[in-house]
């Protein structure tokens, strides 16, 4: 699994990344050392938090705390915006605010809220004026960006009473354990049957449930993850293309280049060459 560092990402001296999105078909399963909220400007999808899945539509704003893992899958007109940040950016009057949506209070602020129409336009108002502040070169600009966050985040978290945070459904829950089990079983035979016991739902059922909420078919998303988990691989040195394609649940070598070559437009070798790590 992936995990993005906040120091990584920041291009200011503020601990603070935002970035602005256009559906990407599917976001692999990461966390980050920081906390992230996502924004749904328009469109739809879904994301699943530590393995609860939730359908993503416009207005919603999700609420990812620190190492949390999460993962999306975005329609061809899905916008959202994300944005990233930690406590150093808060002043210790401050930190009460930072632990609400950092999920370290017994109060702690839910996965998902959704917002109406209202208050949609004044959240992205207020997230693109930051935007707009953070990255210019007028005076005082990261102060003013600062103050502008704080202020964002207060507006949130007074306005959630206004939009009860979503409670995921049984169904909901039980497709998360089945993603859970996806993600750490790849090396296994995963068949329908299978999975549908894990959920407790008939095969059948089980079947339209997931496209109905994930948005593609069971097969269509364990390939997804595998090729995924592969690329991962690929890019660090140590195994070799067989060892790959066992731990990745393709077992038969040539298998796997085709069905990596298909979906990724190289040959795993090629893609290795591309993309290794250098080593350090």
């Amino acid at each position: 699994m992936r995990e993005y560092k906040l120091e990584d990402l920041c291009t200011t001296e503020l601990q603070l990344v935002i970035q602005k999105l256009e559906s990407p078909s599917y976001q692999c399963v990461h966390c980050h050392n920081a906390v992230e909220l996502v924004y749904i400007e328009h469109g739809s999808g879904w994301c699943a938090i530590n393995g609860i899945v939730y359908p993503m539509l416009t207005g919603d704003l999700y609420i990812i705390p620190v190492g949390s893992t999460h993962e999306y899958y975005c329609e061809k007109d899905l916008r959202y915006i994300n944005l990233l940040f930690n406590e150093s950016i808060f002043e210790e009057n401050e930190r009460p605010l930072f632990h609400s949506f950092s999920g370290q209070t017994t109060d702690r602020m839910p996965d998902k809220y959704t917002f109406g129409p209202d208050l949609q336009k004044k959240i992205s108002s207020r997230i693109n004026e930051l935007n707009v502040e953070l990255f210019s070169s007028a005076p005082w600009h990261l102060q003013r960006g600062r103050a502008l966050f704080i202020e964002l985040l207060v507006f949130i978290f007074r306005n959630a009473v206004r939009a009860p945070g979503i409670c995921a459904s049984h169904a909901q829950r039980q497709l998360g354990r089945v993603l859970s089990y996806i993600t750490d079983h790849l090396d296994s035979k995963l068949s329908l049957q299978l999975l549908a016991e894990l959920s407790g739902y008939q095969p059948d059922y089980f079947g339209k449930l997931f496209r109905k909420e994930i948005g593609v078919g069971v097969a269509e998303y364990i390939c997804s993850r595998r090729i995924e988990r592969a690329c991962y691989e690929l890019e660090r040195a140590g195994k070799s293309i067989d060892e790959i394609a066992q731990e990745t649940g393709f077992f038969d070598t040539s298998y796997f280049i085709k069905i990596f070559k298909r979906n990724c437009g190289l040959t795993p070798l090629q893609y290795r060459r591309k993309h290794a790590q250098p080593a350090r």
